[in-house]
């Protein structure tokens, strides 16, 4: 077998054994990898049911690659679960650890059981040790991260003896750093980790497993399902390669997918900062809990910009395997506030930028933190008022990933405390004294970490956003509280709206990774095209930001090259990501089948309030700029509900009032075997 390794090491933390998955070609060939592997995987081990809770033992955490990972540009890596949310989880991440797990042997690592203390993985080639992690345990993921790769060692990259004593070192080297009998100088420390912090230890529903400091998987909580596991981190130091097919075919594609990166020039400096104008121009950026979706005065928003984030906290650049956009920057905070100074982090992505920029006042100058509040003013700060509007959006971005947190879904828990407290709903007597208001980033560093821990209040705010949302709504006795959440099938939205011009409101209820925002933008065949287009590359596991770089006939191409599958077409690759699209939407609603309270129909009718409900006021957008997907500057939600889903599920050949599978898609797609009887039973139940 080429391009795989037909195998995936299984870890039993309960049994403290490991052992061999071998996976026949012809799986390959179905799912290739990554998403669709891993929800084949969760059908394979009978946890789909609700009878298997995310913090069940049973419930397997997937770390998984694709075919190409490791050899073609912009490689990822991708780990699936059960949501603590009751969905699947499929979470995607740059870096270099989805290769080194390649590099040793295997396809993916599939992890059950719980330790009974903590612990970590060590994988080098195919030897496997589960060792204690007891000292790591309370550390933050970057220092967890650090102290990992140290210890574990390819074959070739570590010897015990010095290779360089203090008297060869020039003077002032060796008063800096003497050399160590212990340890060999020179070692290359080549390995590469996938950790959680102190939120995934504590089990905060939405924290991430993070790698190389700031590249997170971070959405729908794989955090919480490796904390409650007791796995600090798993550790790779690999020496096989990569089993390419055809490596002159491959290096050819390669090469032409890496001159056209070359020309992506916005890309290459900011990465996806790159959109701030034209989420400005299309009313999609978030602030203050989404109450608008533009400022009037430009000057505002391009305090949080790639530009000016680039001029104010450049470091260096860096990049994934055989990428030519390296999109992360390592960014430095230069702050007069003593709290944030020296802050080393990544310049944040448009994500980050929105969410916990934006969305959380970050632009207010400190001179006016409470007097500057309409979005129609203009911008009454100067220049260091705004770098240090910045820094502040820095700052945050490090501690969520430092705590190892999804952003997006955090981001929008703070901001709705904020519209909580400013429309007076809550006071800081309700958050331990925490004042947090627009703007103030001492309270939002001191709520996050709160959060992480699960610390007084932080313990009722530490599930996410629309939890938080529910527990006040009871707390008051108000349950218009829960018209300021910004969630879609209880998760985070991301900096992307449906009340502008970026996003569809059916793209949003649609995806099968709830509340995604790289996974379509259209309606109808369009939208079901990008959809399958996204997932497919979340099963080859490639970067969904270089996709457009790569093409359909780049990735056929690819996979061809890299397993000598001849046969292989388009169609075949796109028909994986249909596979993805009913596999996970049968997930998604058969695990929460044991809620008396669900119906398909509540599921895709979960979705934020405002969307509906309120216009945006200020910006380019309601001054007569056509609308791309919406009659109005609301969704209309009978069309959406009763027109547009009905016509989608059609599309999809999924049944049109409930949009569950049918039989004949699934017979189609050559799935039937897998998970035609979960579908058959919600038919059954909740009808067609």
């Amino acid at each position: 077998m080429n391009g795989a390794w037909g195998k995936i090491l299984t870890v039993d933390l309960t049994q403290e054994t490991t052992g061999v998955l071998e996976l026949e070609e012809a799986i390959y060939k179905r799912y290739l990898g990554g998403q669709a592997l891993g929800a084949y995987l969760m059908f394979k081990d009978g946890t789909v049911g609700s009878d298997v809770p995310a913090s069940d033992p049973r419930n397997a955490l997937n770390f998984l690659v694709g075919p190409v990972t490791g050899a073609a540009p912009g490689g990822r890596s991708c780990i699936t679960t059960k949501s603590p949310y009751s969905f699947n989880c499929a979470t995607t991440a740059g870096g270099l650890t989805g290769s080194e797990m390649k590099f040793c042997g295997w396809d993916g690592v599939h992890v059950v059981g719980k330790a009974s203390d903590p612990v970590y993985i060590a994988v080098m080639d195919d030897n496997i040790e589960i060792r204690d992690a007891s000292h790591l345990w309370g550390m933050d993921h970057e220092h967890t991260e650090n102290e990992l790769n140290k210890v574990v060692h390819a074959k070739y990259n570590y010897r015990a003896e010095s290779m360089l004593t203090t008297g060869e070192m020039p003077p002032l080297l060796a008063a800096k750093h003497p050399a160590d009998p212990n340890k060999g100088i020179g070692n290359k420390r080549t390995s590469r980790s996938w950790v959680i912090g102190r939120a995934g230890e504590n089990m905060m529903w939405n924290s991430a497993i993070m790698t190389e400091g700031a590249r997170a998987h971070g959405r729908a909580g794989s955090g919480y399902v490796m904390g409650s596991k007791n796995l600090k981190g798993i550790t790779f130091a690999g020496t096989k390669g990569h089993p390419l097919a055809d490596k002159q075919a491959f290096m050819d594609v390669s090469r032409a997918i890496r001159t056209k990166m070359i020309a992506q020039f916005s890309w290459r400096n900011y990465g996806t900062a790159t959109g701030w104008s034209n989420s400005m121009n299309t009313s999609c950026y978030p602030i203050r809990n989404w109450q608008e979706g533009s400022w009037e005065d430009p000057e505002t928003l391009a305090t949080i910009s790639g530009p000016f984030m680039r001029a104010s906290a450049w470091v260096k650049k860096q990049a994934c395997r055989g990428c030519a956009q390296k999109c992360l920057t390592t960014a430095k905070v230069n702050s007069k506030n003593p709290m944030m100074d020296g802050t080393i982090t990544d310049m944040p992505d448009w994500e980050a930028m929105g969410v916990l920029g934006s969305n959380l006042g970050f632009m207010t100058p400190d001179s006016q933190p409470l007097t500057w509040n309409e979005a129609s003013e203009p911008y009454p700060g100067d220049v260091w008022d705004m770098h240090e509007s910045n820094n502040k959006l820095l700052r945050s971005t490090f501690i969520h990933d430092d705590l190892g947190i999804d952003y997006i879904d955090n981001g929008e828990n703070l901001s709705l405390l904020m519209e909580l407290m400013q429309r007076n709903y809550i006071t800081a007597a309700d958050l331990d004294g925490i004042n947090l208001v627009w703007g103030n980033i001492d309270a939002v560093n001191e709520m996050v970490y709160k959060m992480a821990t699960r610390d007084g209040i932080g313990d009722k705010l530490a599930n996410g956003a629309y939890e938080t949302a529910k527990y006040f709504a009871a707390l008051k006795g108000k349950p218009e509280i829960m018209n300021y959440v910004m969630t879609t099938h209880r998760y985070g939205q991301p900096a992307h709206t449906v009340r502008g011009g970026c996003k569809s409101a059916l793209s949003y209820i649609t995806t099968v990774k709830p509340n995604c925002h790289t996974e379509g933008s259209a309606e109808g065949q369009a939208l079901i095209d990008q959809q399958d287009a996204a997932y497919n590359s979340n099963s080859m596991v490639i970067c969904m930001f270089v996709r457009g770089t790569y093409g359909v006939d780049a990735i056929t191409a690819l996979t061809q090259a890299a397993t000598g599958w001849k046969d292989w077409t388009n169609d075949e690759t796109m028909a994986v990501g249909s596979r993805v699209a009913s596999l996970c939407r049968i997930i998604n609603m058969y695990t929460q089948m044991g809620d008396p309270e669900f119906t398909p129909q509540v599921w895709d009718g979960q979705a934020a309030w405002k969307w509906f409900n309120v216009p945006f006021t200020t910006g380019p957008w309601p001054k007569g700029t056509s609308l791309r997907y919406e009659d109005a500057l609301v969704v209309d939600k009978d069309k959406l509900y009763n027109e547009k889903l009905p016509a989608y599920w059609t599309l999809r050949g999924f049944t049109p009032n409930t949009g569950v599978p049918t039989a004949a898609q699934l017979s189609k797609l050559g799935i039937s075997d897998v998970c035609g009887n979960e579908a058959a039973e919600m038919i059954s139940k909740y009808g067609e």
